[in-house]
């Protein structure tokens, strides 16, 4: 009897532990990888930062060109203005 017993312990507590070890193992590689994605987000989130200072930065260079470029126009319009009653005086 006890090796009938025995050998019913073998069959259900042997699979038991190599299908715990596995699971134990499936965990750890998920938290691993969980590990891992986190770490690669917050590097991205570090990287998306940066990119919208510098998005903040290129945005307000813009505007200063803009501006420069407006200043530009209006003078580039006044020497216009003042060639042609230049050629108008001259005929």
């Amino acid at each position: 009897m006890w090796d009938r017993a025995r050998d019913i312990v073998q069959i259900l507590v042997i699979p038991t532990i190599m299908w715990s070890l596995w699971v134990s193992r499936g965990v750890e590689i998920q938290r691993l990888q969980l590990e891992q994605s986190t770490a690669e987000i917050a590097d991205l989130k570090l990287k998306v930062n940066s990119l919208e200072e510098r998005a903040g930065t290129t945005r307000e260079r813009l505007g200063k060109i803009e501006t420069k470029l407006e200043g530009m126009h209006a003078q580039l319009e006044r020497i216009e203005r003042m060639l042609e009653r230049i050629t108008q005086e001259a005929r």
